[in-house]
């Protein structure tokens, strides 16, 4: 088979195109628009069939198993090539549709919330709306303005608060403080060396903090160094949900300092631990229920055949014994 590049030049035969179709398949689901994913694939494959470091000559031994359209190909002296796997090519797409998904995100904001960016916000509605006929360089270039706009607008966003601050201070001298803005999440999850310097808006522990469904607390010495990290649901704390030391180290749900912090927000104390459950008697030990019958049957009992019970005495006789009788 025969690709065409972009502007209609002829590549060389490819023995298969499925790796090459599957590449810009998994790009593509980087964009949460179907309709614009199926048209970035699109563009993505034609881009890499473009690409002449996509591919490299057919060798001797992939020729004698070819079909027999390449192989009579090969006798016609025409090039037949293999696609190659190229990790810039690889990455390139994959950043680009990234930059489109960002420009759909962007497109679907509210212009009319905020006038101070509604222009951007129109631009990108339109882009979206044209994607259609654009080809893949020109959608490359405006994506990536469109996604540094949406990334300077989150950033700002980021370093709004979006809770109270607050803070508690121990007996022992250490203070909890209340995290109040993603900004400040991702600070403490660099300094704590956890995934919490990855969060965001809209991904794990930074979504929940935006919404409003977690409360995370940390806790400082006098030195201002940190402790542990402390996330419970929000607005009410009925649990702690997770606790961290620095680099992810675990931490007692005993520790002095995180049950003051719970009794301050009203965490319920854990559950008293359950009595130890007997042993198990092992295979061929006798249970201890049957051996308490066993020793109970084997107690003396009077056998009622053996030995009858003796008749009662007459009335006359008790009172001879009781000595009324005199």
């Amino acid at each position: 088979m025969t690709c065409f590049g972009g502007k209609g030049e002829a590549l060389p035969n490819v023995l298969d195109i499925a790796p090459l179709n599957a590449l810009a398949e998994r790009a593509s689901r980087r964009i949460s628009d179907p309709a614009i994913a199926k048209r970035y694939q699109k563009l993505a494959a034609d881009r890499v069939r473009a690409n002449p470091r996509s591919f490299r000559p057919a060798t001797a031994a992939e020729l004698s198993v070819a079909p027999a359209w390449a192989q009579a190909a090969a006798e016609r002296g025409e090039t037949i090539s293999v696609f190659r796997s190229n990790g810039a090519m690889a990455a390139r797409l994959h950043t680009v549709a990234r930059h489109i998904n960002d420009a759909v995100r962007l497109a679907a904001m509210d212009a009319n919330a905020d006038s101070e960016h509604s222009t951007t916000i129109e631009d990108a509605r339109r882009f979206i709306a044209k994607f259609g006929r654009v080809n893949f360089s020109d959608a490359a270039l405006k994506a990536t303005k469109f996604a540094h706009a949406l990334a300077a607008w989150e950033g700002n966003a980021d370093t709004r608060d979006v809770c109270e601050d607050q803070s508690l201070v121990l007996l022992s001298g250490r203070i909890w403080r209340r995290i109040t803005s993603v900004a400040q999440l991702r600070k403490i999850g660099r300094e704590f060396s956890n995934c919490l310097a990855r969060t965001s808006r809209v991904s794990s522990y930074g979504a929940m903090l935006a919404r409003g469904t977690a409360q995370f607390w940390v806790l400082r010495d006098l030195e201002g160094g940190g402790h542990m990290v402390a996330c419970a649901p929000a607005p009410l704390a009925m649990r702690f949900t997770e606790v961290k030391g620095p680099r992810n180290a675990p931490i007692s749900p005993d520790h002095p300092d995180l049950l003051q912090l719970g009794v301050a927000l009203g965490v319920r104390p854990s559950p008293p631990p359950r009595p130890p459950l007997p042993p198990r008697p092992r295979f061929g030990d006798t249970p201890t229920r049957l051996l308490a019958l066993i020793e109970e049957l084997q107690q003396p009992r009077r056998c009622t055949l053996c030995q009858p019970r003796q008749a009662g005495l007459t009335l006359s006789e008790r009172l001879r014994r009781s000595g009324a009788a005199h």
